[in-house]
């Protein structure tokens, strides 16, 4: 084990490092420029069992800080005692990647998510290649993974805003319901695992043991990646731009990705609005990954795919726009070359697929089995949650058949769990005539004359009053 992090400290350090431990509500910490006594003095911390984890820092730390604990460990430091500070680092000599597997707080990981982080390290790893960027040291933190890449920055306001854009492009990028890239790693004096110690989150069971850091890969030769290729990374995070005046409501994405048949492979908060990672590039048939779409706050809307030869996630809603919605012309506008404009004509007669279609859903209705067909329809655009399906379509049935007085579907959780694709992935299936979307209020619904028996409602986070909940209830 001493080998394995004298290794780790001649890789990340340069100078005086601190090694500062985490245990039971305490803290124990020491400064060192003499390797051999920082490695026995970490083994007897790692030996600890009430012992957490052991980091070390990664950026240029002022020699002078030596002298606050020389070459040894302090135990239990009180309130009196520093560590270093942002203002303590002299430069700037890492990017620090960790991909962290999403598991409850408190507790190591399973070896299936161990594994998705360390996966996904590899994704992220071959990204920033294509982007230009050289071999990063790969690394197993115990729980998840690192990547880092050699940088040379100075240790002041430009440099923090570079890092923490960095990272927030590799979040937007690649965090997802199973692992998240960190972006709280930015800051200078930020500590790091160091390699050869045990990572202790919980209690070590069969399911989630406690494992060992290591170094996994170590380039031979690191050069600084090169500030123009920094900026570009942190230059590619989705923006937040105003959105287009129009008249009439703003675009809802998570309706517009639905209508157009887009499937979403996962949904999460973000910076205030919602990030959808698409489960196909709608851009290129090169890849199937990468494509993203992210509605802020303010409505606006930004998409695009993180891959450098679709765009390296440059915008690109418009285009994915374009690509799913008719040219819209107002009527009476016509150009030179188009003439006067002409009497509407009649629509054509149904196409040969059409007729088609119609054929294959009599024989679905005849001979097949409708009920499965419809779920296996569902799962197509929604990945899981069949019991709300089931519940949707047995509803839908029930009230097709008989009046049954307030039959309804009820679906409640969290938010960004998928309640509102769910149950519009199931209004989707429904025929047009058949379902009313949109935002009414209670008097334009109660007095529409228009409404067809059978009509699905979908009422989403919306406060009924209490009139239009006895009149639902007796439907």
């Amino acid at each position: 084990m001493s080998e394995e992090i004298r290794r780790a400290v001649r890789l990340l350090a340069d100078g005086v490092i601190e090694v500062r431990a985490l245990a039971d509500g305490v803290t124990h910490s020491g400064y060192f420029n003499d390797h051999d006594l920082l490695a026995r003095a970490v083994e007897a911390l790692d030996a600890d069992p009430s012992v957490a984890g052991i980091y070390v820092t990664l950026n240029d730390v002022n020699p002078a800080l030596l002298a606050r604990r020389a070459n040894r460990i302090k135990m239990r430091l009180s309130r009196k005692d520093a560590t270093t500070a942002d203002a303590d680092i002299l430069r700037r000599r890492w990017l620090p990647v960790d991909i962290d597997p999403v598991r409850p707080s408190g507790v190591s990981s399973t070896d299936a998510e161990h594994d998705a982080a360390l996966a996904a390290a590899e994704r992220i790893a071959a990204y920033l290649t294509e982007q230009g960027f050289g071999a990063p040291v790969r690394a197993d933190s115990g729980n998840g993974a690192h990547l880092l890449y050699r940088v040379d920055l100075p240790n002041d306001e430009p440099s923090t805003a570079l890092v923490k854009g960095c990272l927030s492009t590799l979040d937007a990028l690649f965090s997802n319901e199973t692992v998240t890239v960190d972006t709280a790693n930015h800051n200078a004096a930020r500590i790091w695992k160091l390699y050869g110690t045990c990572s202790r989150k919980g209690d070590s069971t069969p399911e989630r043991p406690h494992r060992r850091a290591k170094i996994l890969e170590s380039p031979p030769e690191m050069n600084a990646v090169p500030l123009e290729l920094l900026r570009h990374l942190a230059g590619l995070l989705p923006r937040e731009e105003p959105p287009q005046r129009k008249n009439g409501p703003g675009i809802d994405l998570a309706a517009w990705l639905l209508d157009h048949g887009i499937a979403v492979r996962s949904t999460r908060p973000w910076q205030g609005g919602t990030l959808f990672t698409l489960a196909e590039c709608p851009f290129s048939s090169a890849h199937k990954d990468g494509a993203f779409a992210v509605q802020f706050a303010n409505g606006a809307v930004f998409a695009g795919c993180h891959h450098q030869s679709c765009g390296g996630g440059a915008q690109r809603w418009p285009e994915l726009r374009g690509m799913y919605e008719p040219k819209k012309r107002r009527p009476g506008i016509r150009t030179k070359e188009q003439g006067p404009e002409q009497e509407e004509q009649p629509a054509p007669p149904p196409t040969l697929a059409e007729d088609e279609h119609r054929e294959r859903a009599l024989a679905i209705l005849q001979t097949g089995d409708p009920f499965a067909f419809l779920l296996d329809t569902f799962n197509k655009s929604h990945v899981g949650d069949r019991t709300v399906a089931e519940c949707l379509t047995m509803s839908l049935a029930s009230q097709s058949v008989e009046n049954t007085n307030g039959l309804h579907v009820a679906v409640s959780g969290n938010s960004g769990k998928g309640k509102t694709h769910a149950c519009t992935t199931m209004q989707n299936l429904i025929p047009a005539a058949y379902k009313l979307k949109g935002t009414v209020s209670d008097k334009a619904l109660y007095y529409d004359d228009d409404l067809r028996a059978g009509t699905v409602l979908l009422f989403d986070d919306v406060s009924l009053s209490e009139d239009l909940q006895e009149v639902l209830k007796s439907a």
